[in-house]
């Protein structure tokens, strides 16, 4: 695996839960240590589904449509470079760069708490809607870390209007682009090609809503 580490400091960030053992620890200097599957340099895509039942990390999709693993893992360690235990998987996401991917609530944090060598992981499907071709951001505490690694990870959904559920509208602005030109965000396959993969797909998401 490719590892990017990342030490990037996020000066006075406010911790909502203390830390095992430090109960008067409420701010501090925090680090990342990145570590993302994917080795290559292509941009990968990933269909998400406002129901959660979109593709995992796993499955990513390279630009000729072939899958490929796109797992997430993050350590977080203090100012003295000691792993964070615990630190609320709500309190880190994903979003997008120009934020038109758009999450169902708490669609896009982590999969758990970090773990007691300070780890978390995004590998199970987003919760999510919209689509957006501009870089993958990470957020801890409603804040980027400082020289973070934007991921090229890009994301498109059944739900292409981004309302939280996929439903006639969907269908609409899907059938618009399968019968006329081509459109990123109605390609769920992402081979370049709209046809009966990304029917297939969007007839999978109907009636899918947020939690």
């Amino acid at each position: 695996m490719k590892k990017y580490a990342i030490l990037a400091a996020l000066l006075l960030l406010s911790v909502t839960a203390a830390r095992a053992g430090e109960p008067g620890l409420d701010i501090w200097d925090i680090y990342v240590n990145v570590d993302y599957a994917y080795e290559g340099d292509e941009t990968l895509t990933l269909f998400n589904l406002p129901d959660g039942t979109g593709s995992p990390f796993s499955e990513a999709q390279l630009p000729d449509g072939s899958l490929t693993d796109a797992t997430l893992r993050i350590q977080l360690l203090d100012n003295y470079y000691v792993p964070v235990p615990d630190f609320p998987a709500e309190d880190m996401w994903l979003e997008s760069f120009d934020h038109e991917m758009l999450p169902c609530l708490g669609g896009t944090t982590a999969d758990f708490n970090t773990d007691a060598d300070g780890w978390t992981v995004w590998a199970t499907p987003l919760h999510a809607g919209g689509f957006s071709t501009s870089p993958c951001v990470l957020y801890i505490n409603g804040m980027i870390p400082v020289d973070w690694y934007n991921l090229d990870l890009q994301f498109n959904s059944g739900d292409i209007s981004g309302d939280g559920q996929v439903n006639l509208a969907d269908l609409s602005i899907f059938a618009g682009s399968f019968f006329g030109d081509y459109a990123f965000e109605a390609d769920f396959f992402c081979d370049g090609v709209i046809n009966l993969i990304d029917v297939g797909a969007m007839a999978h998401g109907m009636g899918g809503s947020c939690p």
